[in-house]
């Protein structure tokens, strides 16, 4: 790898204040010890039947919520899944009760219906950020949306005067009211979901084969979660032939040849067969920080030398002392010995270029991406993943290698989208931006492969907290604890797939 002068620059810093609060003491009848404290968040509904408040019960400061009994004192009912909510107006009061002890009252007033109707006209929209929900608020038969307020009760976010449409990377339920000269609308929900993936998945159980003509790979084809091999047909996209059987060898001069998936009238998508050398993408780890400034003045930079040699790179970006330093960042810190930011690293080698980085213009950076892609990938990998209705992300990530040797996989989460704040900008966008690792810093260890032998790990990341818009990075290590070197990497949408790539000399 050829060298590169480095060069140094007082490094800008920015002092960070934080504030934090306290719980108020509570104290529960008879003096107990322990205190069993019952909370809302809300004590006003409206008495729609939707507006709905919500019930937290803590024993001795431990969330009992999901075991304690909660009760309405007005008439003796039992709050079920601990929200409330009535189509009747009046002063409710809640006591909840937990392995005999008692907590303190809430009272909750539910107010009369005001006459000012919302409503909207998708009650469930895509967590694309496109799909829109536009709300209307009519009194006495009038439409006042142009002056009405409207409050997203999930979030607590209270929208401008007149701004009346909803959209989201968020998937989830969400709850929104509107006010107008004093009154208080109903309740309307949307249900923000995540876009639906394909259900029919084709895979080779072998995506790399000897062009040798008897060195064949087969494939598996599933439906919802269903082996459907027997039933479905694989077409050769190259020929556009259907096989005859679920196997496939080869003897021509093509680098990669492609395969889709027929069953119910549904098509997968394509899957790649390759028969040389998998597609190299370069890794780039991005030292940066909202309180830096020539980081903000380095993305332009590092855009222009993207836009101009694509699909080569796998970005990651390292945020330092701000609210997007992630919990893992002492071992990135420490590997690279990084002291000003911005700073860049490619293929986990700690040599550089470092924070010789501001002072590189994106032809510099182009070269040095070709310096590393030139090394060539020794695996290739495959990335699968779905969110289900918890927001849990499920990762599966497939590696064969075309080199046998030891190998180390990692997996982390980005988040992409995130407007905040930059030194010497506003309302800028963070992308690529580390979330969290499912593995070591350097990877976890594969073991020794043997060529074109698949390994397949299964991962899940918690989007609590983060928006859908995220996507995962799995990389493959090579070396030790000391001097890693990445032979290859791989992008993919939280809700989607990156199937094998394999270079084709284009």
């Amino acid at each position: 790898m050829s060298s590169i002068k480095y060069f140094g620059y007082a490094i800008c810093a920015a002092a960070l204040a934080f504030a934090s609060c306290s719980e108020p003491a509570s104290t529960t009848p008879g003096g107990d010890d322990k205190k069993l404290v019952l909370s809302a968040d809300r004590t006003e509904i409206t008495s729609d039947g939707t507006d709905k408040v919500t019930f937290t019960v803590k024993y001795d400061g431990e969330d009992v919520t999901a075991t304690a009994e909660i009760s309405n004192v007005t008439d003796g009912a039992a709050v079920t899944d601990h929200a409330f909510t009535t189509d009747k107006e009046g002063t409710y009061e809640f006591i909840a009760t937990y392995e005999g002890v008692e907590s303190n009252k809430v009272t909750v007033k539910a107010e009369p219906l005001s006459g000012l109707v919302l409503e909207v006209d998708k009650e469930t929209i895509v967590n694309n950020g496109e799909d829109v929900a536009t709300f209307t608020v009519t009194y006495s038969g009038q439409d006042v949306t142009a002056q009405t307020v409207i409050v997203n009760l999930t979030n607590g976010e209270r929208w401008k005067e007149g701004v009346h449409t909803f959209t989201s990377t968020t998937s989830g339920d969400y709850e929104f009211k509107a006010s107008y000269e004093d009154m208080t609308s109903n309740t309307v929900k949307v249900a923000v979901t995540v876009e639906a993936s394909n259900p029919l998945v084709l895979t080779a159980t072998k995506p790399r084969i000897v062009p040798d003509g008897t060195d064949a790979t087969s494939f598996k084809v599933m439906y919802e979660g269903e082996d459907v091999t027997a039933q479905a047909k694989i077409k050769n996209l190259e020929t556009g032939e259907y096989l005859e059987s679920n196997s496939f060898s080869y003897n021509g001069t093509a680098k990669v040849v492609q395969f889709e998936a027929e069953y119910e009238g549904a098509t997968s998508a394509p899957i790649n067969v390759g028969f040389g050398d998998f597609y190299k993408n370069v890794l780039l780890y991005r030292f940066t920080g909202t309180w830096c400034s020539p980081c903000t003045a380095f993305g332009p930079v590092l855009n222009a030398a993207v836009e101009s040699y694509p699909d080569r790179l796998v970005q990651v970006a390292v945020h330092k002392n701000d609210e997007y330093t992630p919990a893992d960042y002492h071992d990135f810190a420490s590997y690279f010995v990084e002291s000003a930011v911005p700073a860049i690293y490619f293929d986990y080698d700690a040599e550089g270029p470092g924070s010789a980085a501001a002072s590189m213009s994106s032809n510099d950076i182009v070269n040095t991406i070709k310096e590393y892609q030139a090394d060539g990938a020794k695996v290739g990998i495959a990335i699968s993943s779905t969110v289900d209705a918890g927001r849990n992300a499920k990762v599966t990530v497939r590696v064969t290698p075309s080199e046998a040797g030891s190998y180390l996989l990692g997996v982390m989460l980005l988040e992409d989208g995130i407007v905040g704040a930059q030194s010497g900008t506003t309302n800028y966008v963070h992308d690529n931006t580390l979330r969290t690792l499912a593995t070591p810093f350097g990877g976890e260890s594969l073991g020794e492969l043997t060529e074109n032998t698949e390994v397949v790990k299964e991962y899940t990341f918690s989007l609590k907290g983060y928006t859908d818009d995220c996507h995962i990075v799995a990389f493959v290590n090579t070396g030790t604890a000391n001097d890693y070197v990445t032979t290859n990497a791989a992008a993919c949408p939280v809700n989607g797939t990156t199937d094998y790539r394999f270079e084709t000399g284009e």
